[in-house]
């Protein structure tokens, strides 16, 4: 049964590539406490973990997945592309661009796959997913919630496959060719919207979590173009994300996952673990928030 006095819960899952595992941390000890939030807002890693819970899976099922695929099942270089990249730098009279070192389709099959092939209307929760239109700069957001930004530089799309929004907002630029769709080129939604808290308070959200996975200073070096082109999204967008959130989340968590690779499986558990333990140090807070009635005093943990 619902309590009617107890305050809705914003989930806003923030991008970082495979640093997003620890949401599932996070999701693990909210069901534990008994809390499920009713609206859910994820950028590029932080719209995997949305769309998979959207679609009825939950964190501990998630982790279990994760014991069952590897880097090939989402990490598709698109090697005949970039043989003909550097051909034309070789051959005269040949052109070919290239776009992107990966091509996506085999995040968006597994994705697809794994929601059942769900669209943005049959999730579960209220959602909202951030992509990018890389030719004019406009922030497109996928949700199945009729919500009026009243922002030209917004578009706003509620038909489309979960699977679809996903592969748009996680095409990390250099790193995942932009996603076409609907005339539109897409790019990671973190070029706008690292941590998207504002959408939720848009969507009617009581009281907004938000869970950033970057950090202002980065202790290791990055190798490879997907890795620099996903460390060069995080500082850029770093100081505009962290200003959003303190106007519009309730309480700001920072995992400190620090930096994985893409394809780094190996240090899953950990992620995970770390999200469990920011979200049980502030559990208790969280709790007494939602019972309602206090006004809204927003808290930073890292």
């Amino acid at each position: 049964m619902v309590d009617k006095n107890k305050k809705s819960l914003g989930l806003a899952l923030g991008g970082g590539g495979l640093k997003g595992l620890a949401h599932i941390g996070v999701l693990q000890i909210l069901a534990e406490a008994g809390i499920e939030p009713q609206y859910l807002a994820g950028t590029s890693a932080g719209s995997v973990i949305a769309a998979l819970y959207a679609s009825g899976i939950n964190p501990y099922q998630m982790e279990e997945i994760l014991q069952t695929i590897n880097p090939r099942d989402y990490l598709d270089y698109d090697v005949i592309g970039i043989l003909q990249y550097i051909c034309s730098f070789i051959l005269p009279f040949y052109r070919k661009e290239l776009n992107g070192m990966m091509a996506g389709k085999k995040l968006e099959e597994l994705i697809y796959k794994l929601t059942g092939g769900r669209s943005l209307q049959e999730a579960k929760q209220k959602l909202a997913i951030m992509a990018c239109n890389i030719d004019t700069g406009q922030q497109v957001i996928f949700t199945n919630q009729g919500v009026d930004y009243e922002n030209e530089s917004v578009v706003v799309i509620t038909e489309a496959l979960l699977s679809e929004a996903v592969r748009c907002s996680s095409a990390i630029p250099a790193a995942f060719q932009p996603r076409l769709l609907r005339g539109m080129k897409m790019v990671d939604g973190g070029l706008k919207d690292m941590v998207p808290a504002r959408a939720l308070r848009m969507m009617g959200a009581d009281y907004i979590l938000a869970i950033n996975l970057s950090q202002p200073v980065y202790k290791n070096p990055v190798h490879g173009i997907p890795e620099i082109a996903s460390r060069s999204i995080n500082i850029l967008t770093y100081e505009t994300s962290d200003t959003e959130e303190r106007l519009f989340a309730d309480m700001l968590l920072f995992p400190g996952v620090g930096d994985v690779s893409l394809d780094d499986l190996s240090n899953a558990d950990r992620i995970i673990r770390m999200g469990r333990r920011i979200m049980k140090e502030n559990i208790l807070e969280l709790l007494e928030a939602l019972k309602g009635g206090n006004n809204r005093s927003p808290s930073v943990s890292i």
